[in-house]
């Protein structure tokens, strides 16, 4: 089943309509008519069922027949990774964070970050199609931050967890059972290829922040955010 996302903003009493590429892609690739059923997300929680009415170069109205909701991820998760230099690899750990239920992806530049560009464009897109594909009713925001610094500051109401790799697992309290982690919000930070740096390290421990290992091997950056995610 293809799911497509629809913006908030249209969709009006019965009917949604499509845009851009969504529309494109419905029109050209899947070759949807007049009285064909379609199905989209509003990545605000609630996805529909629809029966196309009409379509034009950039756009597909459909009527809406069902109309189906469900409730924010619980416990809240918002990743925070420091950029990764190879893009292929950022944007892997992008799309497996949506498809494991964050719920907002921060991307930073880490004291050990290699500086490069990150285009925030693909990322978006990388994260609808993730969205889609994974038939997720809820849209993950992303975000880009200066310094890890700055993300303390930004989630300083949340749980803050940081993976590091010299932790010993055996002596670790974080528990993720489900019932426990009901309600909560939880700031999970992952660092780029060369890890966080010792400052780093202290101004989180400084803010509350837990260091939890992610099993006895060292990770990739990229798997560590899917490993991360995999605990909840």
């Amino acid at each position: 089943m293809n799911v497509f996302y629809v913006e908030p903003k249209r969709v009006a009493g019965p009917q949604f309509e499509l845009s851009g590429q969504e529309a494109r892609h419905a029109i050209k690739v899947l070759r949807l008519r007049e009285g064909d059923e379609i199905f989209a997300t509003d990545g605000q929680g609630t996805r529909y069922t629809g029966t196309v009415q009409s379509t034009g170069k950039d756009s597909v109205v459909a009527h809406i027949t069902q109309k189906e909701e469900k409730p924010a991820p619980d416990p809240e998760l918002v990743l925070a990774m420091g950029i990764i230099k190879k893009r292929d690899r950022l944007e892997f750990a992008v799309e497996k964070a949506v498809e494991l239920g964050a719920s907002k992806i921060v991307l930073f530049n880490s004291d050990h970050t290699v500086k490069t560009n990150v285009r925030m464009d693909r990322v978006e897109n990388i994260i609808q199609s993730a969205m889609k594909q994974s038939m997720r009713y809820w849209l993950p925001e992303v975000q880009l931050l200066d310094s890890v610094d700055e993300v303390l500051d930004e989630f300083e109401n949340y749980t803050v967890l940081m993976a590091h790799e010299k932790v010993d697992a055996e002596h670790q309290t974080f528990d993720t059972e489900q019932d426990i982690l009901k309600g909560q919000k939880f700031l999970l930070l992952v660092g780029p290829e060369g890890g966080f740096s010792d400052r780093e390290v202290e101004l989180a421990e400084n803010k509350g922040a837990e260091l939890v290992s992610l099993g006895e091997y060292r990770l990739r950056a990229e798997t560590a955010a899917v490993a991360f995610l995999a605990r909840f």
